[in-house]
């Protein structure tokens, strides 16, 4: 368990992971529509050999056709998997207790171990505790105080809830790796050619096919092409369940189903459409892990931790205790400005 909550472990398996994916890209992927197309196989095996030559057979063997649902792809990319899920589920507590319950009394050798210390001496016990809470406050600090017999103990936190952007990162990464994952077993890619007024079938146990209504190409004066549009309907069985325009890059989605613009052949001026059907079950997955990943990353560069840690003694000594963030530039320069703002309210 604390193997894998090791930080240069995770690194270890994200680059591992990255030069699986790099290696992969640059192989043609064998599609899962064509894979069950005994003529389409034949016509795409006969590429790969005119390609490839006698590394064909060798290449086929070590599956780099298939490279991202093989083994050796799938492994790494579970490892990572359970790597970023135990690193996550050993941070949850300590670092929800860190932000909900952090401690107002600490240790006395806290005030010796911290990053930033100062001790101060010579001040009016009764309102300095006050004093210090109001400079703590016009900081940006959020205040907590409490008393142990004659100390009184204040703690002051800015960006208190920063430390949770870690957790909301590690989350994003699972979410990641699972759209990946549920994309490339459960995802699918169709394409589809249809004459004028026909209908063709998606198959992949859909019971869905797509029609052609019309097709129509959009001219700017000059002639040239300004938009492509085809005029598709789905039908389950006997029944239009869906019918819109397709564009490009402007799909028409029905059920999780995505019906994208790929080409066109004009014959006798009616149009044959060329049309991917796509259904991407981890889309959804993808577009919140990268939504996630940005909130978490953007919290965890732009709002540092900060806090400090007061001890009051009954003699009007004042012991502070400051910890910044590696990201909380000029901290140490804000410590030293509040100790000279103290100073100022000596007796």
């Amino acid at each position: 368990w604390q193997y894998l909550t090791r930080l240069n472990v995770a690194a270890i398996l994200i680059v591992i992971v990255l030069m699986l994916a790099a290696l992969g890209s640059c192989f043609p992927q064998l599609p899962a529509s064509v894979a069950t197309d005994a003529e389409r196989l034949a016509s795409w095996e006969t590429g790969l050999r005119t390609r490839y030559g006698a590394l064909t057979d060798l290449l086929a063997t070590l599956r780099v056709f298939a490279w991202f649902r093989s083994s050796v792809f799938l492994l790494s990319l579970t490892l990572l998997a359970i790597a970023t899920l135990v690193c996550t589920l050993d941070r949850w507590r300590p670092v929800w207790r860190r932000v909900w319950r952090p401690p107002t009394r600490p240790s006395a050798a806290i005030f010796d171990a911290a990053p930033h210390t100062a001790r101060l001496s010579g001040f009016s016990a009764t309102d300095l505790p006050r004093i210090v809470g109001e400079r703590l406050e016009r900081g940006g600090f959020h205040v907590w105080s409490e008393s142990a017999g004659d100390l009184v103990y204040m703690r002051g936190d800015r960006n208190r809830l920063a430390p949770l952007a870690t957790l909301v990162t590690h989350l994003a990464a699972l979410l990641l790796l699972l759209g990946a994952v549920i994309s490339s077993g459960l995802g699918w890619r169709e394409e589809l050619s249809i004459p004028p007024d026909a209908t063709a079938e998606i198959g992949h146990k859909s019971r869905l096919a797509v029609r052609n209504d019309d097709f129509h190409i959009t001219r700017y004066p000059d002639e040239s092409v300004a938009s492509y549009q085809a005029q598709v309907a789905v039908i389950d069985g006997d029944l239009e369940v869906a019918r819109g325009t397709v564009q490009v890059n402007e799909p028409l989605s029905y059920g999780g189903l995505g019906l994208y613009l790929s080409g066109y052949r004009e014959s006798e001026g009616r149009y044959d459409l060329t049309l991917v059907a796509v259904r991407d079950p981890g889309y959804s997955l993808v577009i919140a892990a990268g939504f996630l990943l940005l909130l978490g990353m953007t919290v965890s560069f732009n709002f540092p931790r900060a806090w400090i840690q007061a001890c009051f003694e009954p003699d009007g000594t004042l012991r502070l205790a400051v910890w910044g963030e590696r990201r909380a530039y000029n901290f140490e320069r804000e410590f030293r400005s509040l100790v000279e703002d103290l100073e100022g309210w000596k007796i």
